[in-house]
């Protein structure tokens, strides 16, 4: 006769221990109790394990930003190739100035610029007298003249070396017509400040904010007049510095004017609506004195353009009567 195997199990399952006897419902309860245990044991484990890793975690960022805090963030390799080349002193203090004073007539303005414009020289050079080279390689251009050669090599590294400074000029040109261009709105919008019972730190700071939109040249000078106005004392040599970094002429009356309102508490609005309406005028004047001009500055392609084909048009038919009497006389 043979036993079914559900009461196998159930007689495997009831076992003593000592003077405990566990049944087959306690067997389970056991295994599930232990079953139980074991999973919590683990997920403990777990837990402790990424409690561990986000505290290592966390003290990983905060050495990291204490690290970037404490040492300054090395500069690109375009600016320390040209801190190198400015500290070797190939480039004169009084060159370095003046490529200065070309860098904030154009507009840019800010740290290491100068050793980036030092690069893109040194780079303009070398690309220059190697794109001369190949060319020459290339078609064969004297190539039995060395001395012709080595003189065209040097010209364009001249050439590359100052054709940024040409680019640079090219754009101060431009920023100081924009500028000009600007600045009579600016001194009316200072005389509408005064007028409104602004002190000239705030009319400063009011005309760089309003004329944002329609000139962001003068909105940014103003601008930073009254950034330097905000932390230095000296405002009469804060609006010297303006009239430096703009490059007009005509901004150093108002620059007068300014100082001596600011000393002796002259009246400020009246003296500014002269000096716009003077800079109105001198406007004015340049763009007749252009106008003038353009006779003269079309006289030759008139003369290069025009006038041989008007010559061609005119003779041309004369020639071919006298050719033509010339054939029946002979």
């Amino acid at each position: 006769m043979t036993v079914p195997p559900t009461d196998i199990v159930q007689t495997s399952l009831v076992f003593g221990f000592g003077e405990m006897q566990f049944s087959t419902s306690d067997s389970w309860f056991l295994a599930l109790a232990l079953l139980c245990a074991l999973i919590s044991a683990l997920k403990l484990w777990q837990i402790g394990q990424s409690e561990d890793r986000q505290k290592r975690l966390l003290d990983a960022l905060v050495r990291n930003l204490r690290d970037e805090t404490s040492r300054p963030p090395r500069p690109p390799w375009y600016q320390r190739l040209g801190t190198a080349i400015a500290a070797n002193r190939l480039i004169r203090t009084k060159a370095q100035e003046k490529l200065l004073a070309t860098l904030v007539a154009a507009g840019v303005k800010g740290h290491g610029h100068l050793a980036s414009l030092i690069t893109a020289k040194l780079g303009a050079a070398a690309i220059l007298v190697l794109l001369c080279w190949l060319a020459m390689e290339w078609r064969h251009y004297f190539a039995e003249a060395s001395t012709v050669r080595g003189t065209m090599l040097v010209g364009a590294c001249i050439f590359g070396w100052y054709c940024p400074d040409f680019v640079l000029s090219r754009r101060a040109a431009r920023r100081r017509a924009r500028l000009e261009v600007g600045m009579p709105d600016a001194l009316d919008l200072l005389v509408i400040c005064a007028e409104a019972g602004l002190s000239i730190d705030n009319a400063i700071d009011q005309v760089g904010r309003v004329l944002i939109s329609s000139n962001p040249e003068v909105a940014q000078e103003f601008a930073a007049t009254a950034a330097e106005m905000r932390v230095s004392a000296a405002r009469g040599r804060v609006l010297e510095n303006l009239a430096e970094r703009v490059g007009l002429a005509s901004l150093r009356g108002i620059v007068a004017a300014l100082n001596q309102s600011i000393r002796f508490g002259t009246p400020l609005a009246a003296s500014l609506r002269i000096l716009a309406a003077e800079m109105r005028a001198e406007r004015l004047a340049r763009f007749e004195e252009r106008a003038a001009r353009l006779p003269v500055i079309l006289t030759l392609p008139l003369m290069a353009f025009i006038l041989p084909s008007l010559m061609i048009v005119i003779g041309t038919p004369l020639a071919l009567r006298i050719l033509d009497m010339l054939g029946k006389s002979l």
